[in-house]
């Protein structure tokens, strides 16, 4: 059976053999914030944003949109379709002719109707609006030379909207998802015009677009976020820590219990500190478990 996390798979940063202590990515696992209805297995998504129309739009600017559409695609699918009990399709990445007014009109019921009817889909996620830019911050930069000049600090910003509904044309859910990034720094001569754009920052938008996609499903499905942890090193300690970085902590419980109660101070407690590590570790895999268990098993 699919999960979306990976139980007993721990990242590890990478740690020196004389250190005193290792770190250690952990995973928390938490409930969906909300449910979908219980016959919602079958997920279209269109974009209605017809950027074309929009006069403010450039034309060399474009590409970013689309960029940003495809984006949020890959995001809604790369979540959705860790759902064994789902289907993700993609109806259309450009649907022309609509606004966000017209969205609003009553008739536009009719249209999310026949979409999921024509794809035999239970949801419809509308890709509503989208807005990028390229803003900065200017300040004074000292140089090589002791000297100041003129920089600037990009930033790139990609806000997207979201309208989650039922086959019936039914609002479910709205959302807005606002993503940004520093870009890069550069000295300019007196505020000169230069940098980064929408045009020719389209791999970076299609990360944030992705990120925001995710973070409006995901509110439907178990959420995972990785945490750090410490475990000391050292000694007997090592050979254990190896169990608990090749995702076998079971196997440390009893020798790290062992050492927990030995006549040094110093290893009793560092033993300690690992072993509940280690169990704080067997936890989270077992929530995560039980997690997606009674996730799965609602339909």
């Amino acid at each position: 059976m699919k999960r979306f996390h990976l139980p007993l798979a721990l990242v590890i940063t990478a740690a020196v053999a004389t250190s005193c202590s290792t770190v250690v990515q952990m995973q928390r696992t938490s409930p969906p914030q909300a449910a979908l209805p219980s016959d919602s297995a079958r997920i279209v998504y269109v974009n209605f944003y017809d950027y074309q129309l929009n006069e403010s739009i450039k034309d060399r600017h474009e590409d970013g949109y689309a960029a940003a559409v495809n984006g949020y695609a890959i995001g809604l699918s790369g979540l959705v379709q860790d759902d064994p009990r789902a289907v993700f399709m993609i109806a259309d990445t450009l649907k022309k002719g609509f606004t966000v007014s017209s969205m609003q009109c009553p008739e536009f019921t009719d249209t999310v109707r026949a979409i999921c009817v024509e794809y035999g889909a239970n949801l419809l996620v509308a890709l509503d609006s989208i807005r990028l830019w390229v803003d900065w911050e200017m300040y004074l930069s000292e140089n090589d030379e002791g000297g100041n000049m003129l920089a600037k600090d990009f930033y790139l910003y990609a806000n997207t909207y979201m309208t989650l509904y039922t086959s019936e044309g039914e609002v479910l859910d709205r959302c807005a998802g606002e993503m940004s990034d520093y870009v890069k720094s550069r000295y300019t001569i007196f505020g000169m015009i230069g940098g980064p754009n929408v045009s020719n920052q389209k791999n970076r938008i299609k990360l944030l677009t992705e990120a925001a996609a995710r973070d409006c499903i995901g509110k439907y499905y178990p959420f995972t976020e990785t945490y750090t942890g410490k475990i000391y090193s050292g000694g007997e300690l090592t050979k254990l820590n190896k169990l608990i970085i090749g995702g076998k902590p079971e196997e440390a419980i009893g020798p790290l219990t062992e050492l927990s109660r030995s006549s040094s101070a110093s290893l009793a407690s560092k033993a300690g500190h690992n072993l509940a590590i280690a169990n704080e570790i067997i936890d989270n895999n077992r929530i995560a478990e039980e997690v997606w268990s009674r996730f799965e098993g609602k339909n």
